[in-house]
Formats: structure tokens, sequence, C-alpha cells
């Protein structure tokens, strides 16, 4: 089989290459649709030849990504019609030469990564297309190559087009066009949750649902979790490194497994006229199925501390109520070393379970969040202080002491 290499260059001309399967290697690059990029994806070298077809349009880049969709397949099993039917392997890679200047990742850290996750979203949702259209029909057994390569090339030519579309109208002769890049974060968005590409020409009134709680998200069949939860994530968060391993699938509540994933946000804060300051906080979500590969995504709660990160020491489920059904539980870590205090806050809180008709946002349950609250371990003020509840053990007995079993 005929393997592509299709590469992307921010603002630059892009290029298919092909070689014969003998001598097929994978482009270099990570895989990375299992958590969000951050700068250090980037590398701070920027490539030659792009910087001199930049410099001919008297434009400078600020960062540009350089994502690889490639593809091979297996020598193929031939039908009782005397077609043939092959398995498809579709990879998106994030290539090394993606570049960042270091100015840029202070001045400008927060807009240009999300232009640059965009321009790698664009590319995941054609990998994903690509996969589709091949696997879905079988070839030939005389000219499966050019069949092949038809479809693969008129996928390549859309993916072209949408990325430049993409940059010329955020990015118009180098200008940041901001309107434009809010109606595209959300036109990808609106892509991303349904895996489809339809809605990258829609008007705002169309894609603005990605906004709102409770939207429904499409789940390709077999994907992993993480990739699910990376790909369906909210509009304008990350799922981090340190996040990955806390996305969990679970049938507490439903018949089909539900998913669970901690998302964060960056935000800002401006005080008397001061330099707004970065602040973050974590978003909860429950991805709920709805339907056949079709879920609902579901508010959680947010948690901070001041601004500060905070970490996710648990997710479980434990009777906190009247009813028998069991509610879900998180407890929520942030580490304090200041003048103030030396030590660990634990916020543990409750949340009801869900009815026949999933909301769009969990009920909290103060009371029995503030029966089971964690408090402040360490040393605050000069003297020690010790948390009450810290693990899922100690809160699950606390709760069956009080009646919930």
């Amino acid at each position: 089989m005929r393997p592509f290499l299709f590469t992307l260059c921010m603002l630059c001309a892009i290029n298919l290459f092909s070689q014969s399967a003998g001598d097929w290697i994978a482009p270099e690059g990570k895989i990375l649709n299992y958590r969000t990029l951050n700068w250090n994806d980037f590398q701070n070298k920027e490539d030659k030849e792009h910087a001199e077809q930049l410099a001919a349009r008297n434009l400078q880049a600020q960062a540009y990504v350089s994502p690889a969709i490639y593809f091979y397949a297996d020598s193929g099993e031939r039908q009782e019609n005397g077609r043939v039917k092959f398995k498809f392997r579709i990879k998106c890679a994030f290539q090394s030469r993606a570049f960042v200047r270091e100015s840029t990742k202070e001045e400008h850290s927060n807009y240009v990564l999300i232009h640059e996750q965009d321009h790698y979203d664009i590319a995941l949702t054609y990998a994903n297309k690509l996969q589709v259209a091949l696997s879905s029909r079988d070839y030939s057994s005389d000219k499966y190559s050019e069949e092949i390569d038809k479809i693969a090339d008129d996928i390549m030519k859309q993916y072209d087009k949408t990325q430049e579309t993409y940059d010329g109208e955020v990015n118009p002769d180098g200008r940041d066009d901001k309107p434009k890049q809010y109606l595209w974060d959300m036109r990808i968005k609106k892509c991303m949750d349904n895996n489809t590409d339809e809605f990258y020409t829609s008007p705002e009134s169309v894609v603005q649902t990605v906004k709102a709680y409770g939207p429904t998200v499409k789940r390709i069949p077999g994907e992993p979790a993480l990739q699910f939860a990376v790909r369906a994530r909210p509009l304008y968060t990350e799922l981090r490194q340190e996040m990955m391993s806390k996305v969990t699938e679970t049938k507490e509540w439903t018949q089909e497994p539900s998913v669970i994933a901690f998302y964060t946000q960056k935000f800002y804060v401006e005080e008397d006229g001061t330099q707004p300051r970065d602040n973050y906080r974590t978003l909860a979500f429950m991805f709920i199925p709805s339907g056949k590969d079709t879920y609902k995504r579901v508010f959680i709660d947010t948690f901070n501390n001041e601004g500060k990160p905070v970490n996710i020491a648990a997710t479980f489920f434990a009777n906190a109520d009247s009813d028998q059904v069991k509610e879900l539980v998180i407890v929520a870590t942030s580490t304090q070393h200041d003048k103030d205090a030396s030590g660990t806050l634990y916020m543990n809180r409750v949340y009801d379970n869900i009815g026949r008709l999933v909301p769009g946002r969990l009920r909290r349950l103060d009371d029995a969040s503030a029966k089971i609250e964690g408090g402040f371990e360490g040393t605050k003020a000069g003297k020690p202080s010790k948390a009450k509840y810290k693990s899922e053990k100690e809160i699950s007995d606390a709760l069956k002491k009080l009646g919930y079993n």
C-alpha cells in the first residue's frame, strides 16, 4: 500500500509526501490526542525555510504547528465478491518543527496557544474523517491503490482548504482578528464535539451552543475514554498531563459507561488598576450516555483556591442521602506555602445522583459536603492544623457513621 504523510505548517504551503510500503517510516513527532498542547511541545528554533517564506511577505511568525496526518494499511483480505477489504491505521503526529518565540509565551501566551491548538484540532478532525472514509468500504482487486489515493487526496484537499481559510480569516496580513478567532474557536469545538468538518463555515448562531451546559457530543466507536475526554473537552479548557490519570469510566449511574474528566481553565483577575494576573481553576465534567455513541456533557463543579491550581485526590461513589442510590464524591487538594500557612487544603464535595432526565449540571449537596469537609493539614498562623477527612476510606466511614449505607 502507498502510505501518505501530510504536513501542515501555519502560513506555509501544504505538501503531500508518499513512500513505498517497504520504505515507510512513521514521521517524527508525538501523538498528542490524549492531552492538550502546552508550550513545552514547541521548540525555540525557527525553521529556516519557513522564516524565509514569511519574510518574503513581510511577516514574522509568533508560533506555528506542524501536524502530520499519515496512514498505512495491512495486506488486505479478499471478500466473497472478489473485492478487497483493508484495515487502516491513521495517525496525527505533532511534529518537532513546531515553533514559538520566547517572548510570545509571556506576551500572548493563552491567545496564541489556543490558535495553535485549533490548528492541531483541525488536523485531528480530518484524521478521523480519513479513518472513516478509508475503512467504511472495500476496494477492487486490481485498482485499490488508485481508489485509496483518490479518497485520501480528496480529504486532504478539504483539509488544506480549511486550514488556509482559518488562517486567512483570523490572521489577515499577519494581524489578529479576535472576533473571527472567537468564531473559529466555536466552529472547531463544534466539529470536535461531533467528529465532523461540517461546521467550519457555520455562522455564530449555529456553533454558539458549545458554550452552554449539557450539549450532546459524539464518541467514536472504540475510542478510549482519555482521547474522548480530550476531544470533547469544553470550550477554552485544557486537559493537562497531570489530569490524564484522573479520567475515569463508571457504570454507577448508567448502564453504559459514563466518563468523568477534569479540565484546567485560565482566567484573569485585575485589582485596583494593576496588571491582570493569571489564575487557574479546575472544572469537573461528566459525560453521560444519551444514545448510541452520544453523550451529554454535564457540568459538575468548579474547584479553585484563590487562583491556585488544585489536584484531584479521589473520585468515588458513596451514599450520602436518604435514597438507595450512591452519590458522587470528589476530593480536591491545594498546597499552600507562604507566610500565613504551609500545608494542604482538602476540599470534599458531594453531588446528587442523576434521575431519569439528565441535567445540564449536577446538584451539589451542600449539607452532606459540610459534614465530610476536609480542612487544612499543616501549619497555620504558627500553629499545627489537622484535616479531618483526607481519603476515600475516611469519608466513607464518616458517612456510614452518619447513618448512610
